[in-house]
């Protein structure tokens, strides 16, 4: 009898440890399950093209984008092959395509990319081109587009599916800050006179500035806009210097200028210390070329001075970029663009233009990690365990809005002062509301 009841007990001891043991086992498979499925195994090529301005009135800038573009794809492919990923996951500039910062290259260029099965695009500068090739190319065929400088507030409220994005500040912002530079450097009440281009770029400014300038008291003498693309200025210039401004607000694009501003000289009245333009001009090559009558010359501009990570982008583009022309600061908005595509890609695990648009804003501002360009291996490894991450950019700290804008942006008041060289007068700090 006991030593049946010694075996009954073994034998349940036994079952009890196999019970355990199986339990065990179940809980190892469970946890080596879990970690393999935070650690995602992705398999996909990342199609990006460009379409900027290497003519026309942006040429100034056009290949310093593409380059800047470049110099992305090369570091997030480094990334990708230091974290042995390089033969699953890669990166490519499928094409360059100039716009030349007008609509219907633009619209041309971006269906030649769209034929070449691109995922993103990047460009245009201009907002004039950008929309028209939004609207009529990459929104109805579902291509993620990514505007490095188009400033226009419509495209805030483009109907694009969240298509399209930007990495500028719109000149709803700019706006305000061009009536404060006014207001610094004219006075309270002060009586001035506006041109600008006649085209979405200028057109909006011109009116977002003069609503803003009216509402800090100030007059406006005569407004007058003007066709890029006539062959004279003279008239336009007569009717611009006529009366007696305190002075002048221009918006005007490089190519344009280079050909407005010797006929402001004809006239004998004007005056660039007397005068404010925008970003397009704080161009030393193209300033210099006009020479000694726009020494002195003043502006605006969104400035990288709100990247987190625009001293070290800066410090890369010197040492790395070869046969450039004289860096702007502008470059890290076209280098941004393309790092937010490959983190949301790479979120996404997947290169699909729905799933890249889906999650651009995640990747692109808080919650999650904050990384910069120079730690793509530490983003790589936490979107791959599902972590979330927060991309600092060179230009800004990028935190894409619902409508697809950045929410906050640094802009200077510049004043050129020859041989390419400017000075940063004052700066303000602008969040999206």
């Amino acid at each position: 009898m006991l030593r049946s009841r010694r075996l009954r007990r073994a034998a349940v001891v036994a079952a009890v440890a196999g019970i355990l043991a199986a339990l065990a086992a179940s809980a190892s498979t469970a946890t080596a399950s879990t970690a393999t499925a935070q650690k995602t195994s992705c398999s996909f090529t990342l199609r990006i093209g460009t379409v900027l301005p290497f003519t026309g009135g942006l040429a100034a800038y056009g290949g310093n984008m593409d380059k800047a573009v470049r110099l992305a794809i090369q570091l997030q492919n480094s990334a990708l092959k230091k974290a042995g990923l390089s033969k699953k996951i890669k990166v490519v500039l499928v094409d360059s395509q100039d716009g030349q910062t007008q609509a219907a290259a633009s619209v041309e260029a971006a269906k030649k990319e769209v034929g070449e099965h691109v995922n993103v695009i990047i460009g245009e500068m201009a907002s004039g081109a950008t929309i028209p090739m939004a609207q009529s190319v990459t929104i109805p065929n579902h291509i993620v587009l990514i505007s490095p400088t188009a400033s226009a507030p419509e495209i805030t409220t483009l109907k694009d599916n969240g298509y399209v994005w930007r990495t500028y500040p719109s000149d709803t912002l700019q706006g305000r800050v061009l009536a404060e530079a006014a207001l610094e450097k004219f006075g309270k009440g002060a009586t001035i006179n506006v041109g600008a281009r006649n085209d979405a770029f200028g057109t909006a400014l011109e009116q977002l500035f003069v609503a803003q300038w009216k509402k800090l008291g100030g007059k406006v003498g005569i407004d007058i806009s003007w066709n890029p693309s006539q062959p004279t200025f003279d008239t336009e210039a007569g009717q611009l210097v006529s009366g007696n401004p305190a002075g002048w607000v221009i918006i005007d694009f490089p190519q344009t200028f280079q050909q407005f501003a010797p006929a402001l000289v004809r006239t004998g009245k004007w005056d660039a210390t007397k005068t404010l333009m925008t970003e397009a001009l704080k161009d030393g090559p193209t300033l210099d070329g006009i020479g000694q009558p726009v020494l002195g010359l003043s502006g605006t501009a969104a400035s990288a001075a709100g990247g987190p990570a625009g001293n070290a982008f800066h410090a890369l583009w010197n040492k790395d970029v070869k046969g450039a022309q004289p860096y702007t600061g502008f470059e890290g908005t076209a280098f941004d663009a393309a790092n937010v595509a490959f983190l949301a890609a790479m979120q996404a695990c997947s290169a699909s233009p729905a799933k890249i648009r889906d999650n651009l804003i995640s990747v692109s501002g808080p919650p999650g990690t904050k990384i910069t360009f120079q730690q793509f291996g530490k983003a790589i490894s936490l979107l791959q365990k599902h972590k979330e991450i927060n991309y600092e950019g060179a230009f800004s700290p990028v935190d894409f809005d619902k409508n697809g804008d950045i929410s906050s942006a640094v802009y200077e008041i510049w004043r050129y002062d020859g041989n390419s060289k400017f000075t940063t007068l004052k700066t303000f700090t602008f969040k999206s509301k």
